[in-house]
């Protein structure tokens, strides 16, 4: 069975639209994708992975990183084609990020490693013709692996933050950093609703 284009270029516009910010890109990968579906089987599945491959360059931040998902509605050979793009995707996304904490850059590394083998499980389906690919990707993959967790060796560790009282997030920068500008940081790293009313407990970077 066949993987369904339409799946696989809708998919990637949308993280297109997500992600790419430089608007020359933007509209090269726009055009690249509306001609995806008049393009031969072997033609179409390197120019995806030309495709995905200026969406995860063009990540910068955590939140990016995340927006590169499986789609819940791919099964089969999409999912599996999907697989393969996702692997490679968040390889070279995942060494992108300056990752702010430790334990934001060990999710990360494990997101790569664990799509990594998932890719390559899917690559196994193409036998021999796979051969390449597979061993492009696995190389990519422990590379990115190995760049992340030097960035996780630099990013600083979390802590426990406990005040007793909701306090705003610009206060508490001060306090914690000596830096009201580190408040929106602050907040995306505590996951709280709002600058104004921060939780009384919650992590932060130590430094």
């Amino acid at each position: 069975m066949a993987a369904d284009r339409g799946t696989i270029l809708s998919w990637l516009a949308d993280l297109s639209a997500a992600i790419v910010t430089d608007a020359d890109d933007l509209n090269d990968v726009s055009t690249r994708i509306a001609a995806g579906p008049d393009l031969d089987a072997a033609v179409f599945a390197s120019e995806a992975l030309s495709l995905m491959r200026v969406i995860a360059e063009s990540v910068d931040e955590p939140s990016d990183f995340d927006r590169l998902l499986q789609p819940v509605t791919a099964s089969g050979a999409t999912a599996d084609a999907i697989a393969i793009l996702l692997g490679m995707g968040l390889a070279v996304a995942g060494c992108r990020p300056d990752w702010p904490s430790r334990p934001m850059a060990r999710r990360a590394r494990s997101r790569v490693a664990s799509a990594g083998q998932v890719a390559a499980l899917a690559i196994d389906q193409l036998g021999g013709d796979g051969a390449d690919l597979y061993a492009w990707l696995t190389n990519v993959t422990a590379t990115a692996v190995r760049v992340i967790s030097d960035l996780e060796a630099d990013a600083a560790p979390l802590i426990k933050v406990s005040t007793g009282i909701s306090l705003p997030s610009t206060v508490l920068a001060y306090q914690l950093y000596g830096d009201a500008s580190r408040a929106n940081s602050l907040v995306d790293i505590a996951g709280s609703a709002t600058p104004l009313v921060m939780p009384v407990l919650f992590d932060a970077l130590a430094s």
